[in-house]
Parts: structure tokens; sequence; C-alpha cells
């Protein structure tokens, strides 16, 4: 092949790869680029609603509601209480006739703990002017002995073999205007209770005061001093009738 020949050959051959290399740029270039966003925090803000304002003012007016203080029913249950626990007390105060019941207060203390009288012994009327006090356990003899004497009856007890013996004094006036004394005092002690329990009730009911009506807070006061003035004359009356069971 002659030069002049072999020249051309080279020269077409490099147009072909010239544009063959321009259509591939061409073609490349035409491919648009991806562009990713970058995502950023977005804050949204919730539309307010009028009803859900209502409900949460409506709520929140629930939360502030005070419940009374004052409880009718529990300070009717203090009282009734005081009368039972005086009622109690003047069932022990027998004096002349013997009962077992005399000896119910009695408590007895065994290695360090106090139990009643009933639940160690068996307490049986030998005659009408002695109680018989049979201990389950000879062990707690003297320990009992011990508990009537002190447990301000007026009792002397007595140890026995079979049992403990313990007289009843006899009546005499000096005895009856004794125990007509202890019972006065014991009235007074239960009529300062009830004074006590008014008072407690009254303070409620001046701090219930500030969130219900005055009506309301009278009608409550009315209702607590007529409890009172009941109740005191209850005490009266079972402290009258026990004097009069005294001094017959």
């Amino acid at each position: 092949m002659s030069f002049r020949v072999l020249s051309r050959v080279i020269a077409s051959r490099t147009v072909q790869s010239t544009v063959s290399l321009t259509a591939v740029k061409a073609r490349t270039t035409a491919i648009p680029a991806l562009v990713f966003p970058v995502l950023q925090p977005v804050r949204t803000y919730a539309k307010k609603n009028k009803d859900s304002n209502k409900k949460s003012r409506h709520i929140e007016q629930e939360e502030t509601v005070v419940e009374p203080l004052f409880d009718q029913d529990k300070f009717q249950g203090r009282y009734e209480q005081c009368i039972q626990s005086l009622k109690e007390h003047l069932s022990n105060i027998r004096v002349g006739r013997a009962a077992p019941s005399l000896l119910d207060s009695v408590k007895v203390r065994i290695e360090n703990t106090s139990y009643p009288l009933k639940d160690l012994a068996q307490v049986t009327v030998r005659d009408p002017q002695t109680l018989m006090v049979i201990s389950h356990d000879e062990d707690y003899v003297s320990s009992i002995d011990k508990a009537i004497r002190d447990a301000g009856l007026n009792l002397n007890p007595m140890i026995e073999s079979k049992g403990i013996r313990v007289p009843i004094p006899k009546t005499t006036k000096e005895t009856r205007d004794k125990m007509a004394k202890l019972v006065n005092t014991t009235g007074e002690q239960s009529k300062t209770k009830i004074r006590s329990i008014r008072q407690d009730a009254m303070k409620l009911l001046k701090e219930d005061k500030k969130h219900q009506s005055a009506d309301d807070i009278k009608k409550l006061e009315k209702s607590v001093q007529n409890m009172t003035d009941k109740f005191n004359k209850a005490i009266d009356d079972l402290l009258k009738a026990k004097v009069k069971e005294i001094q017959l």
C-alpha cells in the first residue's frame, strides 16, 4: 500500500474515533444529575379547638372541687362510743352484791403483756358477798391476785388452795357515798369527752365554711349542738340511775 493511501486511511479512522468520542460525551452529558434533598426537622402546630378548651376548663373545675371535712355519721359514732364506754364503766361499779361482771375490767399482766382476767380464769359467785376466781394455770395465780388488788375496785382478794377468794365489801353509808362520788366523777369525764368531740366538729365546719354556703354550715352546726345536748342528757340519765342503784 502506498504511503499516500495509508495516510488517508489513518486520517479517516482518526476522524471516526473523534466523532464516536464526541457522541459518547454528548450522550453522557445529556443525563441529568439526581439531586437528593436534605431532610430538615419540621415543627408542626396543632390548631386550637374551642370545644377542647371548654372541656379542659371543665375538667380543671372538677379537679378543684373540695370535699367537706365534716362527716356527721363519723361524729355520731364518736358520741355513741363515748356513751358506750360510760355504760361499761358504770356496770363495773357494784357495791355489796357479788357478780362476775365486777371483774370484767381487770387486766392481768403476764410476761409484759396484759390479758383480760376472763381469758385467764373463771369467775363464779360463791355467795352474795363473795366471788371465786379459778385460774386456768397455777403460775398465773399471784399475777391475778395483784391485778385484782390494783384494779381500783376496793377489793382485797385472798389466795386459797382452790383459787382466789374475793370478798365484796358490805354496803355502808360511807362506801355508798364513795361510790356515788366515783360515779359522778366518771360522768364528768364523759362530758369532757363530749365537749372535745363538739369542738373537733366545729373546727372542721369552720374550715368547710370556706367552700360551702353559710346556710348549710349553720344547719350542720345546729345538728352538732343537738347531738351534744342529746348525749349530755344521756350521761345525766345514766348517772342518776347508777347513784340510785348504789343508794338502795
